[in-house]
């Protein structure tokens, strides 16, 4: 029990008191509570469930018209970040789908900005892709380009090559769009329905004859597909062993039997527009 004052005639706070009503001002301060929430993607979600199809498509000139939660969610990326804001990400998996999902949002927002266009190399930067090498995209108060988010952080932080299978540069030979974001909740799954989706396309992966054909994806990225394979124990890695592991048994035995030669697509850098799939 606290101590009796002598001459006041009332008991005084004792220090929990004082220290629980400390914590409770503390919180009410505006913007403490915001450094330890979750991130949230609800303008994202709805954004992506209303303008993108489930074949992966993107209705830009719809979007176009209403970009509101598109661009509601880019200030969001603008005002926080892993980098800026670390206590709301706390693992791994909250990392990778922030910057993820920051990816796939600011190349949409791009090519909204940029539209009518029929393919990012068509973004007047120059010339070819400096569209992923300019910096002008800002997260957590720092600009960055795409390249920098693909390549200094998801591939650089992370040894999680189906990465590769979420981010989305707005092609027609690029991994279909998701049309929910990615949640650190469900983020393992949701990689690994991404890369059955990609894997299991023709355009991406098709044996005919003594040919293996595969997308130019494992072709530009086949050290990460192998570095992986050896982190899990493979003698000699190949980027068919790591095809052949989401792929129906058949053809995955039969590939692995044959050890057909391979083959690269050329890649499709037509904007993943709905209109463009009309024409």
């Amino acid at each position: 029990m606290p101590p009796f004052v002598k001459g006041q005639g009332a008991r005084q706070p004792n220090a929990w008191l004082a220290v629980a009503a400390a914590a409770v001002l503390l919180l009410a301060v505006p913007g403490r509570a915001e450094e330890t929430s979750t991130f949230e993607y609800d303008a994202y979600a709805r954004m992506l469930a209303e303008y993108v199809t489930p074949q992966g498509q993107v209705r830009y000139a719809d979007l176009k018209a209403n970009p509101t939660d598109l661009n509601i969610f880019v200030r969001q990326l603008k005002e926080a970040s892993p980098a800026s804001h670390p206590k709301r990400f706390p693992t791994d998996a909250a990392k990778m789908a922030y910057w993820i999902n920051a990816y796939n949002a600011f190349t949409l927002h791009a090519v909204v900005e940029a539209y009518p266009v029929k393919s990012v190399r068509d973004f007047k930067f120059g010339f070819g892709l400096l569209f992923f090498k300019r910096a002008k995209f800002v997260a957590g108060g720092k600009v960055y380009s795409l390249d920098d988010i693909e390549h200094g952080i998801l591939r650089k932080q992370f040894s999680d090559p189906r990465i590769h299978f979420a981010v989305n540069c707005a092609s027609a030979s690029c991994p279909p769009l998701r049309g929910e974001p990615y949640t650190p909740e469900q983020l393992d799954e949701q990689f690994d329905q991404a890369a059955r989706d990609f894997i299991g396309r023709q355009e991406n992966v098709w044996m005919r004859g003594d040919v293996l054909f595969l997308s130019k994806i494992f072709s530009w990225y086949d050290d990460d597909f192998e570095k992986w394979l050896a982190g899990q124990g493979a003698e000699k890695p190949k980027v068919v062993d790591y095809v052949a592991g989401y792929l129906a048994p058949p053809v995955a035995e039969r590939i692995r039997r044959e050890n057909p030669r391979v083959e690269f697509y050329d890649y499709d850098w037509t904007l993943n527009d709905t209109a463009a799939r009309a024409d």
